[in-house]
């Protein structure tokens, strides 16, 4: 009898294990045309892939030794890897590609699902609604409170690094700047971060991406109910419970203004005077009008907030670093300054166009330090794939890594500078033509980040008021800056820079 039952139990899991490879035999026959790195049964890659601090040289290394686009495993799921410009455009421009991968559920799970996060059709809808409040003119309308902070940023370099004579860790004093002009230019808030305690919601940022990406990385964690009972997940609601409490803190007395109006009869209605040149304000419109809830807002505001602070102060910062490290560059830069903007006072539309060294040294920044290093995206259908002079078949379902940190340092694409900082020879007038789709730190094609004219403005800015005014230096080198793998881009040791007043 016990026999009987094992054989008829065996044979279930047989016929159970046969129909699941079988659904799957599209994901098996492209990891076959397509070959990549197996990975380990049920785990994939996971394992080699486990450790942010080496994940990013991991795939570098596995693009040399297999033909890439390759197809690999990550938990289950099938993982097309991408690093060339040729296949990077087929996915940006591919209206089946659309979609954030799978992965990005973790981070929405945890602080709601936004524009980043979001996929179709809740992206469509919501990236029209919003995409008015970062259109050029609205954000030609925030250079005084970029000139303002700029201003803050200026006493806090001068007081601290000049007459302190103190060695700065600048990434610290840049992100409260770009925090606090964010929740201006945003929400209508000033919050005063240079002046208060608020380390805690720093911290917070910076450990809610360090959370999810070790999850993104152990497909052992991917099972909601063995997650919720990991050390992992105690982190998450620790951070998440400072920043929710953060963006209601930005959010209450927005909110209370409208539940304040909704109560009253429409005769006693008052007019209320409007903004409309920022974020809170576009969306209250479309929360009046039922077009979306203020879960929907409290959603965009944690995800609007979190994307513009982390990648705009990343990427200012890498520029700054790369300026300091290169005092030949820095002092083209600022003969540059010299020659198109007065030594004080705010910086005019007109000025700020004509800095095209400056925009040609943050670029090179980011193309070297990629502010987002890597953007998954899943295929929502179907897609054939051209590789060389192949086409393969993508099922729908697959998880796509777009590894844009190696592509833009790779050889290959940008010759044998690749791996140094030369704004010139890369952005320069005489720099040779690359494929439009070689450089993309925001991303390009149907889902281009909704912040880039944002983050570019606010950043060359900043730039421009610092090395106008003060030079900056550091013992760090290039060659000696180890990166990690994140959601944006991080440095294991932050080098301290010392900053002389010009």
């Amino acid at each position: 009898m016990l026999l009987g039952t094992c054989i008829i139990l065996a044979i279930w899991l047989l016929l159970v294990w046969t129909y699941f490879l079988w659904t799957r035999r599209r994901y098996y026959k492209a990891a076959w045309q397509m070959r990549g790195p197996i990975g380990w049964p049920l785990i994939g890659m996971g394992l080699q892939m486990m450790n942010p601090e080496t994940f990013l040289q991991y795939m570098d290394g596995l693009s040399h030794k297999f033909k890439a686009p390759f197809v690999s495993w990550m938990g289950t799921s099938c993982f097309l890897y991408v690093n060339d410009p040729q296949t990077v455009e087929q996915i940006f421009n591919s209206n089946h590609c659309t979609n954030k991968g799978d992965f990005y559920r973790f981070l929405s799970s945890a602080i709601g699902d936004g524009l980043f996060t979001s996929s179709a059709p809740r992206w469509h809808k919501h990236r029209r609604l919003i995409n008015p409040a970062f259109g050029r003119q609205i954000l030609c309308n925030f250079l005084p409170i970029f000139n303002a902070e700029a201003e803050v940023l200026l006493q806090k370099l001068d007081l601290e690094g000049v007459q302190g004579g103190k060695e700065l860790e600048i990434y610290q004093i840049l992100k409260k700047i770009v925090l606090e002009a964010a929740c201006q230019t945003t929400m209508g808030r000033k919050m005063n971060f240079q002046h208060d305690g608020s380390a805690a919601i720093f911290e917070a940022y910076n450990g809610l991406t360090e959370v999810c990406v070790k999850r993104m990385l152990s497909p052992w964690l991917y099972p909601e109910f063995i997650y919720r009972r990991s050390v992992l997940f105690g982190q998450q609601k620790k951070v998440v419970g400072v920043l929710l409490g953060f963006v209601e803190q930005l959010l209450a007395p927005i909110v209370s203004v409208v539940d304040l109006d909704t109560t009253k009869e429409p005769l006693q209605q008052e007019p209320r005077s409007k903004s409309k040149s920022i974020f809170i304000e576009q969306v209250r419109e479309h929360v009046e009008r039922g077009q979306l809830s203020w879960q929907d807002v409290r959603d965009e505001a944690n995800v609007t907030i979190a994307a513009t602070f982390e990648t705009t102060s990343t990427a200012l910062y890498f520029t700054i670093l790369c300026l300091a490290i290169h005092p030949s560059y820095q002092e083209k830069l600022h003969e540059e300054l010299v020659a198109e903007l007065p030594p004080y006072g705010d910086i005019s539309l007109e000025q700020f166009e004509r800095l095209t060294y400056t925009e040609m040294a943050i670029n090179e920044a980011m193309r070297l330090f990629a502010p987002v290093p890597m953007v998954l995206r899943s295929a929502a259908q179907d897609f054939q794939l051209r590789r060389g002079d192949d086409e393969f078949l993508i099922p729908s379902g697959t998880q796509i890594g777009i590894d844009i940190y190696n592509m833009q340092r790779d050889e290959r694409v940008w010759g044998p500078l690749a791996r140094t900082y030369n704004p010139y020879a890369h952005f320069g007038p005489e720099a040779p033509p690359r494929h439009a789709f070689a450089f993309v730190p925001f991303t390009k094609g149907l889902r281009m980040c909704i912040g880039y004219r944002y983050a570019t403005m606010l950043m060359k800015l900043l730039l421009a008021k610092i090395f106008r005014c003060y030079r900056i230096s550091t013992e760090a080198r290039l060659d000696q800056l180890l990166v990690k793998g994140n959601i944006s881009l991080k440095l294991r040791n932050y080098p301290l820079c010392r900053v002389k007043r010009r």
